[in-house]
């Protein structure tokens, strides 16, 4: 085999993995992740075990099926609905208000209606009452910036996989040329 021929090869073995192989899998388990919300009907009282502190939001899932029943109401929740979250001691929790995410994903609609800082493990219960209508709604930690993460680092180690390939497949063509002198 003339010299610079496996360093070409191996230039785009890197490459291959780092175009393709590596944002595989970073996507792959994204896209397959389990959503972790609870969903419960409205108005109601649901109790949620939190494993961990953080930040929780609370979502009205406005276009959904739940429990074999369509659910399609409109994206902002009715003025008429008092909700209440508490801790595990029964201490009241502030629901910051705060719209600004909306996800759909798999035919699923749902909009941010608020979230509450739980700084210790425990059950929290919410309840929401009042209301005309029964609505899904649902509460989780939200993943956004953990999954933002994984893209920017899987991206980074992508680009210099890339790079990397390409600079030792140019490396492996100089080789190459210089081996037909």
């Amino acid at each position: 085999m003339k010299p610079g021929v496996k360093t070409l090869i191996g230039g785009a073995v890197i490459f291959i993995i780092g175009a393709a192989i590596i944002p595989l899998a970073i996507v792959l388990p994204l896209l397959l992740a389990k959503n972790h919300d609870t969903r419960f009907k409205v108005p109601g009282i649901q109790k949620v075990t939190i494993n961990k502190p953080g930040k929780y939001y609370l979502w009205n899932n406005y276009q959904t099926v739940y429990q074999g029943h369509t659910y399609n109401r409109s994206e902002k929740v009715p003025d008429g609905y008092d909700i209440k979250i508490t801790d595990a001691n029964g201490a009241p929790l502030t629901l910051e208000s705060d719209g600004s995410i909306t996800i759909t994903e798999n035919g699923a609609s749902k909009d941010e209606i608020g979230y509450v800082d739980i700084t210790s493990p425990g059950l929290v219960t919410i309840q929401v009452s009042g209301g005309t209508e029964e609505r899904i709604f649902s509460f989780s930690q939200s993943d956004l910036f953990k999954i933002v993460g994984r893209i920017f680092a899987g991206a980074g180690v992508a680009v210099l996989f890339g790079f990397t390939g390409i600079g030792i497949m140019v490396w492996g063509i100089v080789k190459l040329t210089n081996s037909g002198k």
